[in-house]
Parts: C-alpha cells; structure tokens; sequence
C-alpha cells in the first residue's frame, strides 16, 4: 500500500525547523528507501519550488499550494478512503484521516524505519535460483578457478 506522507511535518522530525523548509533533504531521505519498497506521495506546504522535481521514481512530490498540506492530505484521503498509508506526527490530521477510512503510521516510527540503515532484500528470482541450486563440488570449484584465475586450461580430450 502506497505512503501518504505530510513532508513538511516529517522534515521537521528529521531537520527541525530548517528540515521543515528543507523538502530536497526529505526527498534524499526517503528516496533510497521508497525504491525497495513502494511509492511514496509527499506533501508539502506551499507552491511548488524549482529545486525539487514532481517526481523520483516511485517518489511523488506534491504541494499544497495556497491551503494547508493537512487539507490537501485530508481531500486525497476523501478521494481514495483506503488506498493510503498516511505519515503524520500531527493529531488532527491522523485523526481526520482515520476517520476518513486511512491507516496511519506515526511520523516518529516512519522516520526512524525509513532513515535507519537499509538492507538490500533479494529479489524473488535471485532466491528462486538460488534456492534450487546444489553446492558447487570440489573439483568443480577447481575446474572454475583454472579457468578464471589463470591456471592450466581444462583439457579438451573430444577436440
């Protein structure tokens, strides 16, 4: 299920007061961690600004524009009641939105989980093969590394 994260209150969680204004540095935070995961709608108070683009991949970046990013978070909210997760460390917005038919994750919890050191997970098919692979022989591993590390060629006995 897809995030809906009010960026100018996280900002503030991960920045302070500067980190509310700072929507580039909210972007770099989540961007690694929204690209092994699922997408990701940030909204931030305010017009758009031209240091940061409307999208990173599976980063949307939104703006609120003359209205509160609370409201615009709560009308998207209304739009597709349970098609969010949404990310907020404000009450009222919480609130609104679970009443609205959202799961909400608390800013504090988000931040941490999303800014905290990330492990690369292995694709679905990287573990299928791995999975039904025997372990290599030792004289296959032999066979390899002669090959590879510069040894004696394998002999060709049919040719």
């Amino acid at each position: 299920m897809p995030y809906l994260v009010d960026g100018s209150n996280l900002g503030g969680l991960l920045g302070g007061a500067a980190g509310a204004r700072d929507a580039a540095a909210v972007v770099r935070t989540l961007l690694p961690w929204a690209r092994e995961r699922c997408a990701v709608t940030l909204v931030f108070d305010g017009p758009p600004r031209a240091d940061v683009a409307e999208r990173y991949g599976p980063l949307a970046i939104e703006w609120s524009g003359a209205r509160s990013a609370d409201d615009a978070i709560a009308a998207r909210v209304e739009r597709e009641p349970g098609a969010w997760i949404v990310v907020t460390a404000d009450r009222e917005l919480a609130r609104r939105c679970r009443d609205l038919g959202a799961r909400v994750e608390p800013a504090p919890r988000f931040a941490e989980k999303a800014s905290g050191p990330r492990r690369r997970r292995k694709t679905a098919r990287a573990a299928e093969s791995e999975a039904g692979k025997p372990p290599a022989h030792a004289e296959e591993r032999e066979h390899w590394q002669r090959i590879f590390l510069g040894g004696d060629a394998p002999d060709d006995a049919d040719g």
